[in-house]
């Protein structure tokens, strides 16, 4: 019965040493709320270096932008004069679609040497790449268009309404 006793006295003295808490790396002193270890310091001010500040200018609203923030960014195949031609509405054939920017890059490129004689656009409309041609005032022009295009590999091509570069020299109206 005493072994027993001592037994339990013995698991009972080292169940409450194993609870209490752990002195290792326990440091007296007053905690200051720094860790030296972390490489942080609290106190950094960084408008006390002496680097270049960046200024960011404000744009004036009242001048047209050279960027403009559209849905459509498009990219004729051959330069547009800036005074000769007028946005209106129209109609272009649209040769493919594809999220791939690489594709949509060699299928423009395929269609500006097979219609030498049309504009050839990439439209980004997220998130897709659209290749069209033509500048096509009537649906009619359109559809001939369409047509040879359809002759020429471009099985799913299709006629798709849209602002046109109109020339000046141009004189058929809607």
């Amino acid at each position: 019965m005493k072994y027993n006793s001592i037994c339990e006295y013995l698991i009972i003295v080292l169940l409450l040493l194993s609870c209490s808490a752990s002195q290792f790396g326990w440091q007296e002193g007053p905690v200051t709320g720094e860790n030296e270890s972390s490489g942080y310091i609290e106190d950094f001010d960084p408008l006390t270096l002496n680097d270049d500040d960046i200024v960011i200018e404000p744009v004036d609203r009242t001048e047209p932008s050279q960027n403009p923030s559209r849905s459509e960014l498009e990219t004729p195949s051959s330069p547009l004069p800036g005074n000769e031609e007028e946005m209106i509405q129209g109609y272009r054939v649209q040769l493919l679609i594809s999220r791939d920017e690489e594709l949509a890059t060699e299928a423009k490129k395929r269609a500006i040497f097979q219609f030498p004689e049309v504009d050839v656009y990439m439209v980004f409309e997220t998130p897709y790449y659209k290749i069209r041609i033509g500048d096509c005032l009537t649906e009619k022009e359109a559809e001939q268009l369409m047509n040879e295009a359809i002759r020429k590999g471009y099985d799913d091509a299709w006629r798709v309404q849209s602002k046109i570069y109109r020339k000046s020299g141009s004189s058929s109206d809607f």
